[in-house]
């Protein structure tokens, strides 16, 4: 039997199964019981046992800190990071390089506490994510929205681990700031994937069919994302 993680809501209406780094992850309603639970895993074994060998085949994340010389995805191609220090903290992009640069000040602060320091790290680039993110999408989301025929009532980017993007009943969209590390093209897919949830909140064929009809090479998109995912994880400290 499949081992796996259950996490119950109370607003939540279905049984949705997730594999994140190899483990087995069900969220469920609060009414739905753990023998019913069991049987959907057991009926979904075959996927479940293929999606953990993909995984566990791909090689591990070169992004385990925010230390000088990890590896960081940024528009689809491997960064090397570097740490500098300056009068002003910035982001910025050299190359193959990215290079965050911290406050001056810091310097005798953080002194040979590395934690703290890649605390600082991580918070600049975090941030720096989301403006990349933000701009891009505020730049294309209405060329979208007028192509698709839909009228979005806001968006907003948010550092979201799990998914790149989403629409509630109130056509607002939400993005994750993690999209600013894959290429442009990707990132309008996901505007367009968003967008379409507009006229179809499912993924039922209509849905699949607007999407096609208005990014018709979302198919490689989801196999770009698919193949990558390992270095679109972003790290904790």
């Amino acid at each position: 039997m499949l081992s796996y993680q259950l996490i119950r809501s109370v607003k939540r209406k279905t049984v949705g199964l997730q594999v994140k780094h190899g483990k087995i992850i069900i969220r469920a309603p609060k009414y739905v019981s753990e023998d019913d639970i069991a049987n959907i895993v057991k009926s979904k074994s075959l996927w479940l046992h293929r999606k953990i060998a993909e995984q566990n085949a791909q090689p591990a994340s070169q992004n385990n800190h925010y230390q000088k010389d990890s590896q960081l995805l940024i528009n689809g191609e491997l960064k090397t990071l570097d740490i500098h220090y300056g009068l002003f903290p910035e982001i910025t992009l050299h190359q193959d390089t990215i290079i965050a640069t911290l406050a001056s000040k810091l310097k005798i602060k953080i002194a040979d506490d590395i934690k703290t320091r890649d605390k600082y790290v991580k918070q600049q680039l975090e941030a720096w994510l989301k403006q990349q993110t933000y701009a891009y999408i505020d730049e294309n989301l209405s060329l979208y929205a007028e192509k698709i025929g839909v009228l979005p009532k806001s968006f907003k980017v948010r550092l979201y681990k799990s998914r790149w993007g989403s629409c509630n009943s109130r056509s607002e969209l939400s993005f994750s700031s993690l999209l600013a590390m894959t290429p442009k093209w990707i990132i309008d897919y996901v505007i367009v994937h968003e967008l379409c949830h507009l006229r179809h909140m499912n993924h039922s064929t209509k849905f699949w069919q607007l999407v096609a009809l208005n990014y018709p090479n979302y198919d490689s998109a989801k196999a770009w994302l698919k193949s990558h995912q390992n270095q679109l994880q972003w790290p904790t400290i």
